[in-house]
């Protein structure tokens, strides 16, 4: 293990819950998520608005921004040295808060400064190019044309010969499984005839690899909420850092040139945010070092640039098979760790030779090329090596990468440059590129000696000085790919029902091969009999694989047509492949403590169920593993596992801990965990954790099953004795059931967000994913209030928010979004609610303004004592035409008009339809919100009879938000609404309510407690909890019958 790191462990001993508040723990499954002063599953506690936090103060740094900016969007011509001097950026400005994650990164590229603005040069530029490209079309046309007409004869020739050889070859026998594969042979001879070299000027095919624009609210809380990712990669541990692959299924449907999005990514840290204008790569040699920037790659090598097809595989491809023999010290890796682009870039041998390094290696000795990337992994700068003289043969075209099909990389993939070593692990191209140097010997740094190793099965831990020699021996490292294959198709959990199977119906078997080092997969097999006989397989490559006539970098498809009777009684499918020297893979899976390299055959498993609606016998197909935390696979923990984690239940201590105590826990200076619901104090752990602290902090005091998940994704032996080392007890029964129910909702709620994929495609809003949207205007309301309007992406008609629920908003922060929720103002009414099963129809009402709302907000200005509210400083500095984040809705509560109210609890199966004819408020700052947006949709709804009466809590006159508004209200409603404000601190002039809310104003005030009358809350704790709530509960009103918090 790394000898730099304490691994200390210290736990404060704490006494557990007591008795009585055992006993009083509230049964979590029956208390809904809008139970006051309790978190809900936003993290909420509702029914209590926030205090504003003392974030640094980033205000300033925002005003120099503005001018820039107004330049820019007005079309005035900026130069790099305009944007240089009066562009600040936030890690420039406060190096203490420096912002990897900052979107800002995206906003002026190069690119735009050089190439997009009108510049005379530009224009003059664009115009030359216009009339070239007109004149280059016009010959290509011509030149198409007298090609087509000589193809046309050609092929026709060729069809004619072909039959006439069909003919000859039809020659009685052959059975029908022999002429299937007769067809398959020249199927394939076709198609590897008609192979070509690739020039290394070709562009990638794939055009359909632009990223989602959405952010992953797993994501939001870490140093990575800036990065956009696709919701079809299945994160392997857990929140942070990135470690994620595609299904196979949408990875094969992707195609032979897979999407970015779709591309696996392996990050060992959070992503640097690097600025294409500033980030240099140095080449250094005999003290001298040549640094190039960005430009200076795009501009001085730009004739030498190469673009090629590669796949790169992480060598933890498969390695979730391995972890349920034996835990491995890596991920829950499937299948689908792999992928193939193009990328473009110089030649890694045209940069070295250019700073002046020799083309091999001084006779008898063996020099090394060593990289760097920019990142800041956990064990120290992320380094590794290889052979000079590999480099340097122009015929491995080892390359520096600046695009990946055909547009900058994505930071996922090493933004602004990586290095790629086609036919090598994906641990050898290494990104983010930053220094390259020689040296006389192999690179020792930590991750190119304890990572990317293959070691006996003996060897169980890094511990010890065996460990160590062989960690450091070359006989361990892995370089070249290994071959390996798969099967796509059929998917994992797809049924064929047996119906379906008739006299001739056949069933495509699909899958893919890869194999390392440019060395052509040249045949693949497929079993249906548990490999005692074996079928030919027709290989489909990328357009132009081929390079230096015999180097082939990509992966390939492929398929063979089978019997659909033969494949629903196969006890099985298995496929392996070959390379041109006859080797093939292993049929048994080979256990190692780093679980790489695993490319046993694959193995997909039948199973006979009943299927469908009418439960009629079908065959299951099931895959050996599912990605990440998934247990649907064939393969289940061996027996080992299984004693493992028996032991460590009977070491659990015996106190319990509710949801309430564990919930406090959630600092830096004080941090519990619950896993397999156990409760851990883990506060001395963040210090030296090799993940980082946010990859623990995204738990801290919560209970839920996402913990579990993710720790036993990533952890070993020695973390779990480490973990172990922490423990304080367990949680209590009515916390465990909490947990179950949760994770089993969570799980009903994805399984139906992918039945329900492609639906509400015009809303806005996305429940689990952050949507950008765009300022537009500020209007100010008084000296502190501001009324914000945002406009929605395009295509987005509706914002998709129920009246009295709260959109989340965030902005982006060096170690994580700062979030806020609030409640728009307008549109009051949007769109038709869900409602429950057979209940009526509510009122359907229009509005013109969806495309835009509104977000009235009070703003908390820095004094000489405080910084003031971070994101009401940062909405009321921001640029007009500047982006912020938002998703929901959030908030259990939904008025549907005419006295109903739709209400959702976390474990109901349905929402329960509630009707109040008398609603009573009681608010507090800008608590109020959700109560003006619920008058709001009275007043507008013709015919609604829905009676009001509100307490506004403020300490002076001036903090009353929408004051003007509310007044209207009450004169419009025709005594239907009434909203009594009640100032603490009321000056000379004030003729309404002074002093607190108390029993006294509420009885007063309020509705009585009878039925047909419920109260709404929301507002500061002191409001809320210590005043209001208890006075209700006195007075009669019944929390979650009658008494909710908004």
């Amino acid at each position: 293990m790394p000898q730099h790191i304490p691994w200390d462990v210290s736990v404060r001993d704490h006494p557990g819950s007591s008795d009585r508040e055992i006993r009083a723990e509230p049964d979590w499954i029956q208390l809904q998520a809008h139970a006051i002063g309790v978190k809900n599953h936003d993290g909420r506690r509702a029914g209590l608005t926030h205090h504003y936090d003392r974030e640094e103060d980033i205000e300033a740094a925002r005003r120099q921004r503005e001018d820039l900016h107004r330049k820019m969007t007005t079309g005035d011509l900026v130069n790099f040295r305009d944007l240089i001097e009066t562009q600040p950026d936030f890690h420039l400005r406060h190096p203490e808060n420096r912002s990897l994650g900052w979107r800002y990164v995206l906003e002026a590229t190069e690119d735009w400064v050089k190439n997009q603005q009108k510049w005379p040069a530009n224009i003059d530029k664009w115009e030359k190019e216009k009339e070239e490209a007109e004149k280059k079309k016009k010959k290509e046309e011509e030149k198409k044309k007298k090609h087509d007409k000589a193809q046309n004869g050609n092929q026709k020739q060729q069809q004619e010969g072909e039959q006439e050889s069909e003919q000859e070859e039809e020659k009685p026998g052959l059975t029908p499984q022999e002429r299937s594969l007769l067809e398959t042979l020249k199927r394939e001879a076709r198609h590897m005839a008609s192979l070509q070299v690739n020039n290394g000027r070709m562009k990638s095919p794939q055009t359909h690899n632009r990223s989602s624009i959405t952010i992953d609210e797993q994501d939001q809380f870490t140093p990575d909420n800036w990065l956009p990712r696709s919701p079809d990669l299945i994160r392997l541990t857990g929140k942070h850092p990135m470690n994620a692959e595609p299904s196979l299924t949408r990875l094969f449907e992707g195609g032979l040139i897979t999407p970015n999005e779709l591309f696996y990514i392996r990050n060992h840290g959070s992503v640097p945010r690097l600025l294409w204008e500033y980030h240099r790569l140095d080449i250094s040699y005999n003290d001298n070092t040549l640094s190039l920037s960005m430009e200076d790659l795009k501009t001085r090598y730009a004739d030498d640039f190469i673009n090629i097809p590669i796949t790169i595989a992480c060598d933890g491809n498969r390695r979730k098979e391995l972890n349920l023999l034996r835990k491995t010290k890596g991920a829950n890796n499937a299948a689908a760790s792999v992928g193939c682009a193009y990328w473009k870039g110089p030649p890694l041998r045209t940069l070295l030779l250019s700073a002046g390094i020799p083309p091999t290696s001084p006779p008898g000795q063996r020099w090394w090329i060593n990289f760097a990337g920019a990142d800041s992994p956990s064990e120290g700068p992320y380094e590794t090596c290889l052979p000079l003289d590999y480099a340097m043969d122009a015929c491995n075209d080892v390359l520096v990468a600046v695009e990946m099909n055909d547009v900058p990389l994505p930071p996922d993939h090493g933004y602004p440059v990586r290095l790629m070593v086609p036919g090598y692990v994906g641990g050898r191209c290494v990104k983010w590129l930053r220094r390259i140097w020689v040296s006389e010997h192999e690179n020792r740094s930590y991750y190119h000696v304890w990572d990317n190793r293959v070691l006996p099965l003996f060897v169980r831990d890094k511990e010890g000085e065996l460990a160590r020699a062989l960690f450091s021996h070359p006989s361990t490292v892995c370089n070249e790919q290994v071959m390996n294959s798969v099967v796509c198709r059929p998917a994992h959990g797809e049924t064929i029902g047996l119906a379906e199977v008739r006299k001739g119906a056949k069933y495509r078997v699909q899958g893919f091969a890869y194999n390392g080092a440019g060395s052509e997969v040249q045949m693949v097999e497929v079993s249906l009999d548990e490999g005692q006989t074996w079928l030919f397989a027709a290989r489909e490559f990328p357009g132009f694989p081929i390079r230096h006539g015999r180097k082939f970098w990509t992966w390939l498809f492929w398929d063979i047509e089978v019997e659909l009777a033969d494949l629903v009684r196969a006890p099985s499918i298995l496929v392996r492949c070959y390379d041109a020297g006859k080797n093939t893979q292993p049929r048994e899976i080979k256990w190692n403590i780093l679980g790489m390299m695993n490319n046993a055959w694959y193995t997909v498993k039948t199973e006979m169920v009943l299927g469908g609606e009418d439960h009629s016998p079908a065959v299951l197909f099931r895959h050996p593993t599912e990605a990440g935390a998934s247990t649907g696979g064939w393969m289940q923990p061996s027996q080992e596992l299984k004693i493992a984690q028996a032991k460590q239940d009977a070491a659990t201590p015996q106190k319990q801990f509710t949801r309430e105590e564990i919930e406090r826990h959630d600092k830096e200076d004080d941090c519990w965990l619950v896993i397999d619901n156990k409760v851990y104090d883990v506060t001395s752990v963040l210090s030296w954790h090799p993940g980082g602290k946010s990859a623990i902090m995204a738990h801290a005091g919560k209970c839920h099953n996402e913990t579990t998940e993710e720790f036993s994704s990533i952890h070993d032996d020695y973390g779990y004795r480490k973990l172990h080392e922490c423990i304080l007890g367990a949680v209590t029964e009515k916390t465990a059931n909490y947990i179950k129910h949760t994770a089993e909702r969570a799980a009903k709620e994805r399984a139906k967000n992918a039945q329900k994929q492609g639906e509400g495609d015009h809303l806005a809003l996305q429940k689990h994913r952050w949507v950008p949207v765009k300022l537009t205007d500020r209007r100010v309301l008084s000296k502190d209030t501001r009324t914000y309007t945002f406009e929605l992406p395009a295509g987005k008609s509706e914002l998709g928010l129920g009246t009295c629920q709260h959109i989340q908003v965030g902005f982006h922060l060096q170690d994580k979004m700062l979030v806020r929720s609030y409640t728009p103002t307008r549109p009051s009414i949007e769109r038709k609610p869900p409602t429950p099963p057979k209940s009526p129809p509510s009122a359907s009402h229009n509005e013109t303004t969806n495309s835009t709302f509104d977000l009235t907000i009070k703003t908390y200005f820095p004094t000489v004592s405080q910084p003031g509210g971070a994101l009401s400083n940062l909405l009321d500095c921001m640029p007009l035409g500047e982006e912020v984040e938002i998703r929901g809705p959030t908030g259990d509560i939904v008025y549907l008009g005419n006295s109903d109210f739709l209400i959702t609890g976390p474990f109901s199966p349905e929402p329960r339809k509630l009707h109040f004819p008398r609603v009573s408020l009681v608010l507090g700052g800008s608590g109020i919100t959700p109560g003006y947006a619920l008058m709001a949709r009275i007043l507008q709804t013709s015919g609604d009879a829905t009676q009001v009466r509100g307490v506004d809590a403020n300490r002076t006159e001036a903090d009353i938000l929408l004051k003007e508004d509310l007044d209207r209200f009450e004169r419009e409603s025709d005594g239907r609404i009434k909203v009594t404000h009640v100032l603490s601190q009321a000056g000379e002039g004030w003729r309404g309510e002074k002093g607190r809310v108390d029993a006294e104003v509420i009885k007063r005030v309020l509705f009585p407690p009878e039925e047909g009358s419920v109260v709404f809350l929301c507002g500061p704790p002191g409001l809320v909890q210590k005043a209001a709530l208890p006075a209700l509960k006195e007075w009669g009103y019944v929390e979650d019958e009658n008494v909710f918090g908004f």
